[in-house]
Parts: C-alpha cells; sequence; structure tokens
C-alpha cells in the first residue's frame, strides 16, 4: 500500500503528465493533432503492448507490465507517455527524473513492431512531450538513454540532441 505522501505525489505529478501532454499537443503538426492522442500507459495500451511481445519485428523486448509497475511504486515524478492514433497504440516510453532532478531521462521507447499511420514520428512525438513535462517539473535537460543503433541514435540526433558516447551511451539536449 502506498504511503498518503506518495499517493499525493503521484496525484500532483499524473495532473504535471496530464498538462504537458495538453501543451505537447499544441506543439505537433496539425495534421496530428486531430487524431493523435497522449495518455499514461493505462490497462488498455498495457493490452495493446501485450500483442508486441511475440511480434517478429520487435526490436526490444522490454516487459512492460513489470517496467511500468516497478515505475509507479517507485518514481511518482515518472515521464509515462503512450501514443495513441486513434485506436491504434504507436509507441510507448518511460522515463524519470535523475536523483538531482535536473535532468529528466528517458529509459525506455519503444514503437510498434507494425507499420502504423505514425510510423518514423514517434520519436518526435514522444521528445515533444518529454520535453514540456521536463519542464513542468524543473528539469533543464532531457536524455535519451541507450539508443539501441546507430540508425536510431541518429534520429534523435536529427530532433536536436547530442550523443555522448563511453560509458554513459546517451543522447542529451539542454531546455534553456
Amino acid at each position: 500500500m502506498k504511503q498518503p505522501s506518495h499517493q499525493l505525489a503521484d496525484s500532483t505529478y499524473a495532473q504535471l503528465r496530464e498538462q504537458s501532454r495538453s501543451k505537447s499537443l499544441l506543439k505537433m503538426p496539425l495534421n496530428f493533432q486531430e487524431a493523435v492522442k497522449l495518455d499514461d500507459i493505462t490497462g488498455r495500451a498495457m493490452s495493446q503492448l501485450s500483442r508486441w511481445d511475440t511480434h517478429p519485428n520487435r526490436r526490444v523486448m522490454w516487459s512492460w507490465p513489470q517496467w511500468t509497475s516497478r515505475y509507479a511504486a517507485i518514481y511518482p515524478k515518472r515521464f509515462e507517455l503512450a501514443i495513441w492514433f486513434h485506436s491504434m497504440l504507436c509507441s510507448a516510453s518511460l522515463g524519470r527524473p535523475t536523483w538531482g532532478a535536473g535532468k529528466l531521462r528517458l529509459d525506455m521507447i519503444e514503437s510498434s513492431p507494425e507499420k502504423t499511420p505514425l510510423t518514423g514520428n514517434t520519436a518526435q512525438l514522444t521528445v515533444i512531450a518529454a520535453e514540456a513535462y521536463a519542464i513542468s517539473i524543473g528539469a533543464q535537460q532531457v536524455r535519451i538513454m541507450n539508443p539501441i543503433n546507430n540508425k536510431v541514435r541518429s534520429h534523435y540526433e536529427s530532433l536536436g540532441y547530442l550523443y555522448v558516447g563511453g560509458k554513459s551511451d546517451f543522447c542529451t539536449k539542454d531546455l534553456i
């Protein structure tokens, strides 16, 4: 059972996530604003994510039920995003602020292994939402952790992120 202080923090940051998602929609291309919905990773999203588990085109094998419940239990300030095109789940992502709270880490970003109307655009939509949320919690930087390959890393770089290699392995963007 969550402590009352954790429940209050959960509620506060859930509102900030929702406000950030609403602001993010206004920054998206007009052709997406009508059809795209940004949401938390809900039971409905989990149901869709479970269909990805055995898809032959899946590039990462994250256990979304395990990670979302872990993040919900530990990180009330977490970044949590499901991107929908009408009733089709196109992407899911999870992240959290660093311990010093000056940076927002995106730990997991996964796009649908099937082609969707948002294929090729979900990373851009995710970083728009992440940057809005980072600003709302006072973070000055967004980090996309452990890009899975050079193509993905280059895509993040095309969105204005700088790759930091070596032991660190993340793409970063200062918001100020």
